[in-house]
């Protein structure tokens, strides 16, 4: 076998190892392992990142329609992803074998349900929602004094998850001084930081 020839083998074989690695056949999950956990009975969906419900709480509903599920972490490299996908869809076309053509959408139905009951279970009843350009956030009012310009309040995000529960001045320029009234009316919006008022003052975390 002359030179040309083996250069031309290697580096086929280290594309097709990239290529190979780029879809994630050395990961854990991947077209392989999807086929080899369906001929084995073994029905499971890979779930990625952040989960508002643990798996626990959706095996609850997964097992109806045949599988569990497996939380992956939030440090995943791109060809993992690649190869969850891969392995997520060859579970999906098998589950929908075993249920029908619209289990999916009645599957995400209920979790939807799930992932509701559990957000406003959260969330006080007296919180109230304020959004600004797509941005917002549920505020409760814990504790107020008006005459001294001090709350004490709440906020969540829109999954329910406390960011903060501080006690917060109203601070306004020194010629346009008022008092907290009705704070559902006053809020703008929150910065990560202070509440902004719509009026020029806004709420100082102290």
């Amino acid at each position: 076998m002359n030179r040309k020839r083996i250069i031309f083998i290697g580096i086929l074989l280290i594309g097709i190892g990239i290529l190979l690695w780029n879809f994630g056949f050395f990961s854990s999950y991947n077209y392989l392992t999807a086929k080899a956990d369906i001929a084995n009975g073994k029905l499971q969906k890979i779930a990625v990142g952040e989960q508002l419900l643990m798996p626990k709480e959706i095996d609850e509903i997964s097992r109806k329609y045949g599988f569990t599920n497996i939380a992956f972490g939030c440090i995943v490299s791109q060809p993992e992803i690649n190869g969850i996908d891969i392995y997520n869809e060859q579970m999906d076309k098998h589950l929908t074998e075993l249920n029908d053509d619209n289990w999916k959408a009645k599957y995400r139905k209920e979790i939807d349900s799930l992932i509701n009951l559990k957000v406003y279970s959260e969330i006080p009843d007296s919180a109230f929602w304020i959004e600004k350009n797509g941005i917002g956030n549920w505020f409760n009012v814990d504790w107020m004094h008006n005459h001294k310009n001090n709350a004490i309040i709440s906020i969540y995000d829109k999954s329910g998850e406390l960011i903060i529960k501080s006690k917060f001045m109203k601070i306004c320029p020194i010629d346009e001084l008022k008092f907290i009234e009705d704070l559902k009316s006053e809020i703008d919006f929150y910065d990560g930081e202070n509440i902004q008022l719509k009026d020029n003052c806004y709420l100082l975390k102290k």
